[in-house]
């Protein structure tokens, strides 16, 4: 019995710690993105050409409510109109559409735009949780898989040498 416990010990700290890390490699990947967007990527002011909120649902048939905003803009001479959307969903439409008040049709905005794909673009950019949601969300996912993974990895340790093998 000792030794299946021992095994199920293993297995589970040599999959949550190397899951948590790379959990916590990805965040500070988004994270980064999410910096050099908010930091390096141009701005240049747009036209909110029409703004409307988008259902979806999630895989246990929720439903779920985010921002869709088509922008208008030039960048070098070239006009664009391309969609900014928030990468956060809510199941609270009113709050939803309470967001896009400020976005309607002919109103102007600043947005960011990526300098090697002018297409791409950010209106919600800023030190707030739903632009920076992803990075906080695999962050957090990342120390309690690691920290989770660590305490069954000592436990083995500490019943490998207590047994004094290396099995």
């Amino acid at each position: 019995m000792a030794a299946k416990s021992s095994t199920v010990v293993k297995v589970v700290a040599l999959v949550f710690t190397p899951v948590g890390l790379l959990l916590l490699v990805l965040a500070g990947w988004s994270a980064n993105r999410q910096y050099t967007i908010m930091k390096s990527w141009p701005t240049v002011e747009a036209e909110v050409i029409r703004s409307e909120v988008v259902r979806t649902e999630d895989s246990d048939g929720n439903v779920l409510y985010r921002p869709s905003i088509e922008f208008g803009y030039t960048v070098n001479g070239k006009e664009y109109q391309s969609f900014g959307g928030s990468h956060v969903s809510t199941s609270n439409y009113e709050a939803t559409k309470r967001k896009l008040e400020a976005y309607h049709a002919g109103t102007r905005h600043r947005v960011w735009y990526n300098p090697a794909d002018p297409n791409e673009i950010h209106f919600d950019v800023g030190y707030s949780f739903g632009f920076f949601f992803l990075p906080i969300l695999l962050g957090s996912m990342g120390i309690v898989f690691t920290a989770f993974g660590a305490v069954f990895l000592i436990k083995k340790l500490s019943v490998t040498a207590q047994n004094g093998n290396a099995g």
